[in-house]
C-alpha cells in the first residue's frame, strides 16, 4: 500500500508588515465598484432633478387653474351682472313701447272727439247760415 500525505506549504514570514497588498483582481473588483457607484448616483440625481422638475410643473399648473378658477368666477358674475341689464333694457323698451302706444292712443281719441266736434259745428252752421265747407288737401308743397 501507498502512504499519500497531503503538504500545505506554509511561508514563515511574520505578520508584522502593515502594508495593503493591491493586485490586479482586486483593482479592478475596486473600480467597479466606483464606477457602478457614480452611475447610481448619476442616475439617481437625474431622478430627483426630473422629479423636481415634475413638482415644480405640478405647482405652476396649480397656480395658474387657481388663476383661472378667479377668473372664470369673475366671468361667470359679469356675465350675470350683463343678463340683469339686458333684462332692465328689455323691461324699459316694454314699458316704453306700452307708455309711447297709450299715448298713440290718447292722441287717436282726441283727434277723434276733435274731429266729431268740428263736424257738429259745421253741421250746426251750415243748418243755420250760409255757411260753405270747403276741402282742404294737404300739399307738402304748399
Amino acid at each position: 500500500m501507498n502512504n499519500t500525505k497531503t503538504v500545505i506549504a506554509v511561508s514563515n514570514t511574520p505578520a508584522s508588515s502593515p502594508g495593503i497588498i493591491i493586485t490586479l483582481e482586486s483593482a479592478g473588483i475596486f473600480l467597479g465598484i466606483l464606477v457602478s457607484a457614480s452611475v447610481l448616483i448619476t442616475g439617481a440625481t437625474n431622478l430627483v432633478t426630473k422629479m423636481s422638475q415634475i413638482s415644480s410643473s405640478i405647482k405652476r399648473i396649480e397656480e395658474e387653474l387657481k388663476t383661472h378658477a378667479s377668473n372664470a368666477e369673475k366671468v361667470r358674475e359679469l356675465d350675470k351682472r350683463l343678463d340683469l341689464h339686458l333684462q332692465d333694457y328689455v323691461n324699459r323698451k316694454d314699458l316704453l313701447q306700452m307708455l309711447f302706444g297709450q299715448i298713440n292712443e290718447k292722441v287717436d281719441h282726441k283727434f277723434k272727439k276733435l274731429l266729431f266736434y268740428t263736424r257738429d259745428i259745421q253741421r250746426f252752421l251750415q243748418r243755420d247760415t250760409d255757411f260753405k265747407i270747403r276741402d282742404y288737401e294737404e300739399n307738402p308743397e304748399d
